[in-house]
């Protein structure tokens, strides 16, 4: 089911500029006919969450080389009736990051190894930032920095390097469980980019603490923005309304 908050960002920027567009939820029975009828219709363009974000390449007439390499679209274009697959999760976890400092040459530490941590590793790769994945199952973050060309790492030894970017892609001090963190506090140092995916709550306890360190913080709700703002641009052609679509989510979220 789609996110309420890309409902309210979509549709909030169709407004500031005025397009004749509206962004809706569909539930589709049948992707096949689906994706047939999109073509046919007059969808400017649709996305695509779990669990047909796999699903929905088989039907695609073209997909942009990273999502191929992520292996799964979010985003999905048409074209005079041709149907373009994106991913455009990376792309907003890499421009949220890309507003605090230089990334590339960067030693990025991401935890997590699900379709998130896929899609920002490829990203981060592409932006030659030098990336590890750690998370609880060391065989799984393994197997994802094989595929991302990254370096796995035990999370028993994230605390003998030092790194200069931290991105929680886990559900680690999502709500109930927001007394929990990722790392232990010790492994947060002054100057250090920690960025938590995680956006309820807000701020998370690993956001607070980094804080309190020293650390440049970065809200989750700054890759829910970006990758609305990649898709926006993808749909309509045009820059998104930054300011009117930012403004709706902290509307809907304050």
């Amino acid at each position: 089911m789609e996110n309420p908050q890309n409902i309210r960002l979509q549709n909030a920027g169709f407004k500031s500029l005025k397009l004749n567009y509206t962004y809706q939820i569909f539930e589709p029975n049948n992707l096949r006919e689906f994706v047939r009828h999109a073509k046919k219709s007059k969808f400017g363009g649709f996305n695509v969450t779990m669990p047909f974000k796999e699903k929905i390449m088989r039907y695609l007439d073209k997909i942009d080389a990273i999502a191929k390499k992520i292996g799964a679209v979010n985003t999905v274009v048409n074209k005079n009736g041709k149907l373009i697959g994106y991913n455009t999760d990376g792309i907003g976890a890499v421009n949220a990051l890309k507003k605090t400092g230089k990334i590339s040459g960067k030693k990025v530490l991401l935890l997590g190894y699900g379709g998130a941590s896929k899609a920002i590793a490829f990203y981060l790769k592409k932006e030659k930032s030098k990336v590890f994945i750690s998370g609880r199952n060391f065989s799984k973050a393994k197997k994802l920095a094989q595929k991302t060309n990254a370096i796995a790492i035990k999370e028993k030894d994230i605390y003998t390097e030092k790194f200069d970017i931290l991105i929680n892609a886990t559900s680690v001090g999502m709500k109930p469980k927001t007394i929990e963190m990722p790392v232990k506090a010790g492994f947060l140092r002054k100057g250090m980019v920690v960025f938590d995916i995680v956006y309820d709550p807000l701020e998370t306890k690993l956001l607070k603490t980094a804080k309190k360190k020293g650390c440049k913080t970065i809200l989750g709700t700054e890759m829910l923005l970006e990758q609305a703002f990649a898709g926006f641009k993808l749909f309509t052609g045009r820059m998104a309304p930054e300011k009117s679509m930012r403004k709706a989510l902290e509307s809907a979220l304050l």
